[in-house]
């Protein structure tokens, strides 16, 4: 599958694009990048939905617990809420304290979320996770 991101430009994998909103850009053109599609809801929520491991290739699974997206543009002490969604369920080891993790720039250390993370399985078990980030 090929598609044309937000700048017309064409990717080859299905898990990776770009879109933007604003200032604000999602990106997930990156290596193991896996967002498919990000969702503007309000002014300050959007739904990520992930790509199946290896999306578009002969390798493809029906695989979806992870998500590796980058967002930029954000503007101080603006607050983001994110929903990822198209994950497989994984309820339990969010009801035990799992939490994503994000990192400042390339060179910025990794760090657990300090926010609530909530999660939720709809129709057809599709999964989603949602928090606020600063």
């Amino acid at each position: 599958m090929v598609r044309i991101d937000c700048d017309g430009v064409k990717c080859d994998y299905p898990s990776q694009g770009t879109w933007r909103f604003g200032s604000l850009v999602f990106s997930s053109e990156f290596c193991s990048g896996n967002i498919a599609s990000v969702t503007q809801l309000s002014e300050t929520s959007y739904e990520l939905c992930t790509s199946p491991d290896c999306a578009g290739t002969q390798y493809e699974t029906s695989y979806r617990t992870w998500f590796y997206f980058s967002v930029s543009g954000v503007k101080k002490d603006q607050l983001l809420n994110l929903c990822i969604s198209n994950l497989n369920p994984q309820t339990k080891m969010f009801n035990q304290g799992m939490k994503p993790v994000w990192r400042k720039g390339w060179a910025g250390r990794w760090e657990r979320l300090t926010q609530d993370v909530t999660c939720s399985c709809g129709e057809g078990r599709i999964f989603q996770i949602r928090f606020k980030f600063r």
